[in-house]
Parts: C-alpha cells; sequence; structure tokens
C-alpha cells in the first residue's frame, strides 16, 4: 500500500474558501483510503483464522474419526475375547460337571459296596449276639475285619487336627482289675507323648444308651489304669468310629465331647464341628 502523506493544514495569507475545501477532501480520502486498507487487513486476518479454524475442525474431526475406529476395533476385541472366555468357561463347567458326575457315580459305587459290606456285618453281628455264642471265634473275627478297615485312615485323619500318631498302638487292647478279671476292651489306641486316645469301632453306631454309654464308661476305667497304663501324665480322648451315623447319634457323640470318625468312599473322614472341643478325662 502507497503511504499517503498528510496534508498540511493551511494557514497564513493566501487562505481562501478553496484551499479549506480542497484540504478537506484531501483528509477524507486518506482517511478512506486508510480504513480501506484496514478493512483488508482485517478481511485477511479473518480469512486465515477461518481457514485455520477450518484445518483445526478438520483435524479434529479425523481424530474423532481415528478415535471412533480404534474404540470399535477395541470392542470388537473385548467381544471376541469374552467370546472366547466365554466358550472357555462353558467347557470348563462341562468339564466339571462331567468329573463331578463322574466322582459323584464312583462315590456311590464305593458307598453301595461299603453299605453292603456293613449291612453284611450288622446281620452277623445281631445273629452271633442273639445266640450269645463266639462260634469259632466269630466275634473276633469280625471285629478285627472293621478295625482293618477303620484303622488305615484313623492317623491321617487325627494329623490334620494337630494329633500325631506315628502308628496305631495297639488292637484290641484290654485292661483287667487286680483280680486279672477284664474290665474293658480298646478297639483302636492311639498313643503319643502327652495323649491317648480310644477309638471304638461299630459298623452302624445307632443306639446312644449302648455305644455311647459303654465307651464313656470305657474312658472312665481308662483314667483309673491310667498309672498303670504310663497314662498319668497324658490326657486321655475318645472317639467313635463307624461306617453310617444317623444324625441323633452324631450329634449326641459330639455333644459328649468324642470325635466322630465317619466312612468315606474307601477312606475315612472326621467331623469336628467349629467349636468343637474334646472331653479330656
Amino acid at each position: 500500500m502507497a503511504v499517503t502523506q498528510q496534508n498540511e493544514i493551511p494557514s497564513g495569507e493566501g487562505l481562501t474558501l478553496e484551499k479549506l475545501w480542497a484540504y478537506h477532501f484531501a483528509s477524507k480520502a486518506e482517511a478512506d483510503e486508510r480504513q480501506r486498507e484496514y478493512d483488508r487487513r482485517w478481511q485477511e486476518a479473518e480469512a486465515r483464522r477461518e481457514k485455520a479454524e477450518a484445518r483445526r475442525e478438520k483435524d479434529e474431526a479425523m481424530r474423532r474419526k481415528e478415535d471412533a475406529k480404534r474404540e470399535a476395533a477395541r470392542q470388537a476385541e473385548d467381544a471376541k475375547r469374552r467370546e472366547e472366555e466365554a466358550k472357555r468357561e462353558a467347557a470348563r463347567q462341562a468339564e466339571d460337571a462331567k468329573r463331578r458326575e463322574e466322582d459323584e457315580r464312583r462315590q456311590a459305587k464305593k458307598d453301595a459296596e461299603w453299605k453292603k459290606l456293613m449291612d453284611a456285618f450288622d446281620k452277623t453281628e445281631k445273629l452271633v449276639m442273639a445266640n450269645n455264642q463266639n462260634v469259632g471265634g466269630l466275634n473276633r473275627s469280625f471285629g478285627k475285619l472293621v478295625e482293618h478297615l477303620v484303622g488305615p485312615g484313623i492317623l491321617n485323619r487325627f494329623d490334620e487336627y494337630g494329633y500325631h500318631f506315628a502308628d496305631i498302638k495297639k488292637r484290641r487292647h484290654k485292661l483287667y482289675d487286680e483280680s486279672g478279671n477284664e474290665e474293658t476292651e480298646i478297639d483302636i489306641l492311639l498313643e503319643n507323648n502327652d495323649t491317648v486316645i480310644a477309638v471304638e469301632v461299630k459298623s452302624r453306631p445307632n443306639r446312644e444308651e449302648t455305644y455311647l454309654g459303654r465307651h464313656l464308661l470305657r474312658l472312665e476305667i481308662m483314667r483309673e489304669h491310667a498309672k498303670k497304663e504310663g497314662w498319668e501324665n497324658k490326657r486321655i480322648l475318645g472317639a467313635i468310629a463307624g461306617a453310617i451315623f444317623d444324625t441323633s447319634v452324631r450329634n449326641a457323640t459330639l455333644k459328649a465331647g468324642l470325635f466322630v470318625i465317619e466312612q468315606s468312599g474307601d477312606t475315612m473322614k472326621m467331623d469336628v464341628p467349629k467349636g468343637f472341643k474334646p472331653r479330656e478325662w
């Protein structure tokens, strides 16, 4: 833009109306030229601003498009991963269900076989008790057979609850009075440095007044024999082991402070409820 030199205001001699009008129009033309230059520059700046805004909006639109594309890809990947995880979980659950079904089938077969065996023992025991005889050592053979079925799992069960025994101390251990008469017999005796546990073994404990009362009396007799047996500084505990426990019988045994050891498949389990504290003699 050509710079217009500002006209000087005429003054002095020779000032005429024509000169004043000439000055006025020259100043207006210069002002108009400056306004046009300002408008041109403002329009150029506005055009640059609009162009920059348009470029920014375009870049923002492209960014949003890229973000949307990445988000869609991420969601698709997540959906694919969830689908794969769902397939794996469904396969795992199906496998677990199949394994549980197989375990239950095997367990049911073991339980049926064990129940069949215990039913046979019950019939034999009742027959012997009814005849009140010991034909060919049948009572003794029956007791030994049940104890040998129960014995191997007992050590592991007590070990799980902090009672550690190297082995079964004695089977069918008898205690005698001063006259040599048998006072009681302990089916399975466990003993370590500080504890003695007497385990009464029954195929199916179901008569509280018989099995429970007798075993509690047996534990009292054991305490009376403690010095002679070397148990005077040891705590004496009791347990009942069997193949099948009625609920009422199990509860009565636990209430009396005795451990309950029950057949489970081809091994034994020990029912120790929360808060259970064994009675000591």
